[in-house]
């Protein structure tokens, strides 16, 4: 299995620092849910988990990306959110020897949610949400009356696993795969689809038998923009898009910090994707963003010019450092060098370093 986030915090208030550990995928089994781990701290160095026993919801919640703790509720005690892809965002309040989900207007939003971080950001005390998405410029374009869906089963009774991606076509589950990929992986649909006009008729469920599709697995999607979740304090949000601009490729990493040193929390944001099939394209619009927050829920969008950024690679993670007198954005990136940015103690643009 691999990890995605450890996310730390005490949760059962007893002085010792608790962990979160969410998994992001099963090895050679994309789709499938790892395990995720509750770890209460003893202080004596010792960690037991309560997921499986105590919260099996969380154990199994899917393939996590990010996780972070946060008072959104009121109550002055932090909440667990976690998002993650093919899933939507959940929220978990710590009750006794468990958690309890507080179900919100994101439970509606399926994603391949990449990130999340959390900030007051329209200052009336209460923590909003940053989540980052694959962005509105994706192949599929999924939304609500077009979910993209994801199948999983053993199809071709081999005992490995397959996985199916299907895309909504008046109200059809069709095949993302062309033809010759699916026939190579299942020879037994070649005499049923002798000519691409007939496959391209076809619905997963008229490609497989009733039996097969009912036992699958199937995950979906139905959602794609990154957005801001506005909190009204009792942990009701408001869902609000980032810009047009933002939505050109996937956000991977974001951080809330102040960027222009008026005392409201700016964004600084990064993404790209590079591992899709040629069919798919790259996701590989952004060079790095940094928003200003003016308040109200507005933001303005910097360009290279002014923020200092140009990072045209996939960004992964976003970290502030804090010298002696000097703030700095470490910006890590898949397959090349971390970029160091000292933050203008002047004006909201950064230098390279």
């Amino acid at each position: 299995m691999y990890t995605a986030v450890a996310a730390v915090y005490d949760f059962n208030h007893d002085g010792f620092p608790d962990l979160f550990v969410g998994g992001r995928s099963v090895p050679r089994e994309y789709g499938m849910s790892p395990s995720s781990y509750l770890y209460v701290n003893d202080g004596n160095g010792h960690f037991t988990d309560i997921a499986k026993t105590k919260n099996p919801d969380i154990a199994n919640i899917g393939m996590v990306t990010g996780a972070v703790w946060a008072d959104v509720t009121g109550d002055t005690s932090k909440e667990l959110i976690i998002t993650g892809e093919w899933m939507s965002t959940h929220i978990f309040s710590f009750k006794g020897d468990h958690f309890v989900e507080n179900h919100t207007v994101l439970d509606n939003l399926s994603g391949w949610w990449q990130t999340v971080t959390s900030s007051d950001l329209d200052g009336d005390g209460h923590m909003d949400l940053v989540l980052g998405n694959f962005g509105e410029n994706f192949y599929l374009h999924p939304d609500a009356e077009h979910p993209v869906k994801l199948w999983i089963n053993d199809f071709n009774q081999n005992n490995t696993l397959d996985k199916i991606l299907t895309y909504t076509v008046e109200g059809k589950d069709k095949p993302v795969f062309l033809k010759k990929e699916l026939t190579d992986q299942f020879p037994g649909l070649k005499k049923q689809n002798l000519k691409h006009h007939d496959y391209a008729q076809k619905t997963i469920q008229e490609l497989f038998s009733q039996e097969l599709i009912s036992k699958a697995i199937v995950k979906k999607v139905n959602y794609c923009s990154s957005i801001i979740a506005m909190n009204d304090g009792k942990g009701n949000f408001r869902i609000q898009k980032l810009p047009a601009l933002a939505q050109l490729s996937s956000i991977n990493a974001a951080i809330c910090t102040d960027i222009d040193h008026d005392s409201k929390p700016d964004l600084v944001m990064g993404g790209n994707n590079f591992q899709f099939p040629p069919q798919f394209g790259r996701l590989d619009g952004s060079f790095g963003m940094v928003l200003l927050n003016r308040g109200n829920g507005k933001f303005e969008w910097l360009d290279a010019s002014r923020s200092g950024v140009v990072i045209p690679g996939e960004i992964r993670d976003i970290k502030e450092i804090t010298g002696k007198d000097k703030r700095y954005i470490l910006m890590a990136q898949n397959d090349e060098v971390p970029l160091l940015y000292e933050i203008n103690t002047q004006v909201p643009v950064g230098k390279n370093q």
